[in-house]
């Protein structure tokens, strides 16, 4: 289903992609730690993440496929993590999942989480057999709404005050990319 450890092409750089497991716990929190603020403004899970124990509970998760996850997956420029994605609420019966990406403030702009969505949405169609994926964003997250819009997500509407983020309830953008448009999105990946 996913190819373990594979060379990700990203403009000018040759960087390995491959899942995350509970065993990657340390760096991954060294990772989320390192830029907690920026990623938890949008992000519930960043918090919760930042310590070890913390990273393998959550990357446990996938490991053991709860709760709807499926994969978490990390880019790796030699020995330091850059960012990730992950495939979860996974509706196997409605073949209908939700990707996630994140990414590190010094990677940002240089296609790692645009790469890194591309395998998971390929991975979604052929090894899940998604017919709908859905892309979830608050309305203030700018670099999220352009990258699902990059990647030809369409914009379904906006769920009001359905989302609630430190105590605050924010509005939810809903993107999707259904049937022949996650094969289209994929194609030239």
């Amino acid at each position: 289903m996913f190819v373990e450890g594979f060379d990700l092409l990203v403009p000018g750089r040759r960087l390995t992609l491959r899942r995350l497991t509970a065993a990657d716990a340390a760096p991954f929190a060294a990772h989320i730690a390192g830029d907690l603020t920026r990623l938890g403004e949008h992000l519930p899970w960043p918090d919760s993440t930042s310590s070890v124990d913390g990273a393998r509970a959550w990357l446990g998760k996938h490991d053991q496929a709860r709760d709807g996850r499926v994969i978490a997956v990390g880019v790796w420029d030699g020995g330091e993590l850059l960012g990730g994605a992950d495939l979860f609420n996974h509706q196997p019966a409605a073949g209908t999942i939700e990707v996630g990406c994140w990414v590190v403030a010094a990677a940002e702009g240089r296609g790692v989480a645009a790469a890194c969505c591309l395998e998971l949405l390929a991975l979604a169609r052929t090894g899940l057999r998604a017919e709908r994926v859905e892309w979830r964003t608050t309305p203030s997250n700018v670099r999220s709404r352009r990258l699902a819009e990059r990647l030809g997500f369409h914009h379904e509407g906006t769920l009001h005050s359905s989302y609630v983020l430190r105590g605050a309830r924010l509005d939810v953008d809903v993107f999707s990319l259904v049937g022949a448009e996650i094969d289209e999105a994929v194609v030239d990946r």
